[in-house]
């Protein structure tokens, strides 16, 4: 599942495509708007996500339907996700699409969250937010621009999931270690770029695109701690 959405991560942010009006050229009370409004986004996607997450990881509910059909959910998070971002500036349908693209990720992420158990997931997600939100207060407080670290971490990018499809052969437990432990590195450092790219580039219009951008990493980060904590624990 890891490889699936760092495969979505790339189709994603490599897309870049910047509104005319960049949030830090418009004013103070606009550019304060704009960010609510994606962090607002962010919020509810994540409920979304929660929402599909339970339904997926229930052997009463979809647990079973998911964990058989993963490569048809595969296809579908894809398809959702490029459609989100064709329709991320038509109000109404770009959010139908946002959350749709959300709660089918909480779906599949389900079954990986049934195998490892309420206790690694909730510690899980405590990490993800406490990086989250540091890394988030960092480039608010620095005022730094961390645009520079687009050629670094898109290659970083490219190197992870082609090691994680490579080891999809071999089945190495330590290999699987190493690019989960690679992969928090990684997304660790997409948090500070586009959270910077939010805050400089992302057009006012592009509060979805925004969203996306934010929500896939907080997603990859969750599901590479989920990953680390899995296999320590079971070992």
């Amino acid at each position: 599942s890891r490889k699936e959405n760092e495969m979505m991560k790339f189709g994603s942010a490599a897309q870049m495509a910047y509104g005319i009006t960049p949030a830090a050229s418009v004013s103070v009370g606009e550019r304060l708007a704009f960010i609510k409004k994606v962090y607002g986004l962010l919020a509810l996607s994540l409920v979304t996500a929660a929402i599909g997450a339970h339904l997926g990881s229930d052997p009463d509910l979809l647990l079973i339907p998911v964990a058989s059909n993963m490569m048809l959910f595969f296809i579908l998070e894809i398809g959702l996700i490029f459609f989100a971002q064709f329709v991320s500036r038509k109000p109404g349908l770009n959010m139908v699409a946002l959350f749709s693209f959300t709660t089918v990720t909480g779906l599949v992420v389900g079954p990986l969250l049934y195998r490892v158990g309420p206790s690694i997931a909730l510690e899980a997600f405590a990490l993800t937010a406490l990086t989250f939100g540091g890394l988030t207060m960092y480039v608010i407080f620095s005022k730094r621009d961390f645009s520079f670290m687009q050629g670094f971490l898109f290659t970083g990018l490219m190197i992870v999931v082609f090691g994680a499809l490579i080891n999809m052969f071999f089945a190495s437990p330590m290999a699987h270690f190493m690019i989960s432990g690679a992969s928090v590195l990684l997304f660790s450092g997409f948090i500070l770029y586009d959270t910077s790219n939010v805050l400089r580039h992302y057009g006012t219009d592009e509060h979805v695109s925004a969203t996306l951008a934010l929500y896939l990493d907080i997603l990859n980060l969750f599901i590479a701690l989920l990953s680390i904590l899995g296999i320590a624990r079971s070992d």
